[in-house]
């Protein structure tokens, strides 16, 4: 059995039959009240879908070209389809400030919430020995430690990449023999406040203390 398809005629449009003028000195076309007459020459007397008010209506010619939606004014559309008039927008006055409406929140993708990054947790600085062997140590202040070339500066505990920094100590008097001039020296990570204090001996380092770490084990790497 053979199908025959068969096309179905066009709906004709909403202006079909009805009087199609256009505007002096405007390129949109309106579309005339219903059972309003072709003018035969340019008058201001035809009422129109979008000016019912025929004393008020714009200057028109009748209009014999071509005629599409687009060509048409839109309020003559809305008025013969019945549709609703746009909001005007609000005007606001100068000088009035306004709140701005809140953001939309952008969606999240992937089935993952946003969570707030917390701030890195700040240790208490390590303590630097106050004596060894039963003498005070004077210390100078915390000051960055040198990069030193093919030696790696990261923390060796928490991995942060580093520098850390370093400060010098003294103990005694290089003319005194009952209290001989002693030299120490401390580093520590200033991110997780690892420290170990050293005395110089020679060409020699020997530890005299070390402040473990509180901050978990390569927790900066």
């Amino acid at each position: 059995m053979t199908t025959i398809a068969v096309e179905a005629p066009a709906a004709p449009p909403e202006w079909d039959g009805r009087l199609v003028v256009r505007a002096a000195g405007r390129p949109v076309l309106h579309i005339g009240a219903e059972g309003v007459t072709a003018p035969t020459v340019p008058v201001f007397t035809v009422a129109l879908e979008c000016a019912s008010d025929a004393e008020r209506a714009p200057g028109v010619r009748p209009w014999d070209g071509p005629v599409t939606a687009a060509s048409i004014c839109p309020a003559c559309l809305r008025s013969l389809r019945g549709e609703p008039e746009p909001e005007a927008p609000r005007l606001i006055p100068a000088g009035v400030a306004e709140a701005l409406p809140e953001p939309v929140p952008e969606p999240v993708h992937g089935g993952r919430h946003l969570q707030t990054v917390p701030d890195l947790p700040v240790y208490a600085e390590a303590p630097l020995p106050a004596e060894h062997g039963g003498r005070p140590i004077t210390w100078s202040r915390w000051t960055t430690a040198p990069v030193i070339t093919h030696h790696d500066p990261s923390c060796e505990w928490c991995g942060d990449s580093g520098p850390g920094e370093m400060a010098g100590g003294r103990q005694g008097n290089q003319m005194s023999r009952t209290d001989p001039l002693r030299r120490y020296i401390a580093y520590r990570c200033i991110a997780c406040q690892e420290m170990t204090a050293y005395e110089q001996v020679g060409r020699d380092l020997q530890t005299i203390t070390h402040h473990k770490s509180r901050a978990p084990k390569d927790c900066n790497q």
